[in-house]
């Protein structure tokens, strides 16, 4: 991380005039006594008296709570992105009210589960280097998502159809995948999967992991064979944007009540609209472009910010 990055501000964040003592939540996971005690330091050296502190070492977490200024807390939320990138520990601060949130969308390839589920068919079928490096600049932002998903598939022309079915049997999910929607669902948050990848493998994933809904592209196919050519409409960056607004219209709820969790550049505009949206190990942009991140622990961490005992 750029220690010149500027992240978006969060939704709490009040102008300077309106600003005022608000209850928040320092939420870091780490297994190291030292991290709490250098974010003990930070809270001193911010002049921010604790008023709390909860150890969850089944968790490896720790919860401080702490009263301050929205504008204090942010640039105390700043120090910590930075020391947990210096010190491999992942740290969240919002408000105490409001912190569990009603709705969580989350991306699939390389969030949800392990891999980019295209590149594993690519592999299958042996063009996997040539199809994961047109995915990887794709996900960095350096290519068009359309037209980098429409040369990928192009390439997947004469496959048989079956090949989805055989990857879906592989697909593993990423460490905390199955305990987040559970415990999320259990806890009354609606659960969304929206995926460039598709239907085949997005709709087992869901429906293995319980979602409430899931979105994804789809492949034209012709006499049991993929004809190389994706189904309209495509789920590009605008589509996981605008499933967010819809979703949270329906539930008539605003953006604070919104978390949503994605890897690539083209989850970003999703990120950037929810409250809480959160880079989970992602691309360089994503990384500057939200300072809700996880990129030391599991997605299990996502619940532990809300406040979700697990």
């Amino acid at each position: 991380m750029n220690e010149e990055a500027l992240f978006p501000n969060p939704y709490w964040l009040l102008n300077e005039s309106d600003d005022k003592q608000t209850e928040f939540v320092v939420v870091l996971i780490s297994t190291s006594e030292h991290v709490v005690e250098l974010v003990q330091q930070s809270l001193q050296q911010n002049n921010i008296a604790i008023d709390t502190i909860n150890a969850l070492p089944d968790n490896n977490a720790t919860e401080i709570f702490i009263s301050a200024t929205t504008l204090v807390a942010w640039r105390l939320f700043r120090e910590l992105l930075l020391a947990g990138a210096a010190h491999g520990f992942d740290s969240f601060v919002l408000p105490v009210a409001g912190r569990k949130k009603k709705l969580l969308i989350c991306d699939m390839d390389s969030t949800i589960v392990q891999t980019e589920t295209l590149d594993d068919i690519a592999t299958f079928i042996g063009i996997g280097e040539q199809v994961s490096e047109i995915t990887a600049r794709a996900m960095r932002g350096e290519l068009d998502f359309r037209k980098a998903l429409d040369e990928r598939v192009s390439l997947l022309q004469g496959v048989s159809g079956d090949v989805f079915t055989e990857i879906a049997k592989t697909v593993k999910f990423n460490e905390g995948a199955e305990l987040l929607i559970n415990s999320a669902r259990k806890h009354g948050i609606r659960t969304v999967l929206v995926s460039g990848g598709f239907e085949p493998v997005v709709k087992i994933v869901a429906e293995k992991l319980g979602f409430d809904r899931y979105v994804c592209n789809k492949t034209e196919i012709a006499n049991g064979n993929l004809t190389g050519k994706v189904m309209e409409p495509i789920v590009d960056a605008e589509t996981k944007l605008n499933v967010l607004h819809e979703e949270r219209l329906q539930l008539t709820i605003t953006a604070e009540h919104v978390c949503a969790v994605g890897d690539g550049a083209n989850d970003l505009p999703m990120l950037q609209a929810a409250g809480i949206g959160i880079g989970f190990e992602g691309k360089p942009l994503v990384r500057n472009g939200t300072p809700y991140q996880v990129n030391n622990s599991n997605l299990v961490s996502i619940l532990l910010m809300m406040g979700i005992a697990v």
